[in-house]
């Protein structure tokens, strides 16, 4: 075969490969921060909306329909669609952070027992799907950002192509994760107190190293009470120059980018253009090329 013809064959292949959806760790605009809270809806919902009122900041929620607030046979409560609506109208921003805040991986339900797991297509669309819909009764429109529950860190490997691919087959071409984990909800386990010593102390030490940030808080009593009052009396003061936005806004793209009117796939809007966003599709094109050519050569050689 002649080198001309591998190389185009290899190309080939490399353009059949499934579209993703791009995962993001930061901000994108310079000077953002956005507050983004999870696991949510909550019976904490009012009095988290009138928390982020106060201090004057619009956050991004990544709620699960049937998480916190679900009936004993797994359903969402009457009170769900009503506090996502609330939310929306508040001008927050809605992702999906799936229907039962399921684990990618077996390994991550041993570490977190009773939680389903989605590691197959068939699982994770259903777990997609579901959420969606609730969303959908609650503000009209179907979410296009998603977030993994436990991210990446209790799901080792499996925020991969293939879960990129099944992304951006549903319809959700961006995947959201963050700079600081605030940990509230990890040592809310022991005391409010740690909890927000241990957030303070992120807040206070991370942004050093950063000059956007997506944080992760849980709408729990520790972040209303505590963190947020905190972020208005003495962290935005003492960071004048940060805006606290949606991830819409952080990463440059256009409100609606985020949401979509009919399920199934859109068109990926374009970031503001940041060289730490990893192309994954032209990445396996530069390496099928390079392993291609080395092979050749020594096929010919």
């Amino acid at each position: 075969m002649k080198f001309s013809n591998v190389v185009l064959s290899a190309l080939a292949v490399s353009a059949c490969a499934g579209e993703m959806a791009e995962i993001y760790y930061t901000c994108k605009v310079p000077n953002t921060i956005a507050f983004t809270i999870d696991d949510g809806p909550t019976k904490n919902t009012p009095e988290l909306l009138a928390a982020l009122k106060a201090a004057n900041i619009t956050a991004t929620f990544y709620v699960n329909a049937a998480n916190v607030l679900k009936d004993p046979q797994g359903n969402p409560l009457p009170t769900v669609v009503p506090f996502i609506k609330d939310i929306y109208e508040a001008g927050h921003e809605i992702g999906s952070h799936t229907y039962n805040h399921a684990c990618l991986t077996e390994q991550c339900v041993l570490n977190n027992p009773g939680m389903k797991v989605m590691n197959t297509k068939e699982a994770f669309s259903e777990q997609i799907l579901n959420n969606e819909k609730v969303i959908f009764d609650a503000i009209g429109k179907y979410p296009a950002s998603y977030r993994a529950p436990f991210g990446d860190g209790q799901n080792p490997g499996a925020v991969n192509d293939t879960l990129k691919e099944w992304l951006f087959d549903l319809g959700y071409p961006y995947a959201i994760h963050w700079d600081i984990e605030t940990q509230d909800m990890e040592f809310s386990n022991q005391s409010v107190d740690i909890a927000f010593a241990k957030a303070q102390e992120h807040y206070t030490s991370d942004i050093a190293n950063h000059q956007t940030l997506i944080t992760l808080q849980h709408a729990i009593p520790v972040t209303i009470e505590k963190i947020i009052p905190w972020v208005k009396s003495t962290w935005m003061p003492a960071h004048p120059n940060m805006r606290f936005v949606t991830v819409s806004e952080c990463l440059g793209l256009p409100s609606d980018a985020v949401y979509k009117t009919v399920q199934g796939k859109i068109e990926k809007a374009k970031p503001q253009k940041d060289s730490s966003i990893s192309n994954f599709s032209m990445t396996r094109v530069y390496l099928t090329l390079l392993f291609t050519t080395l092979f050749t050569i020594f096929y010919l050689y």
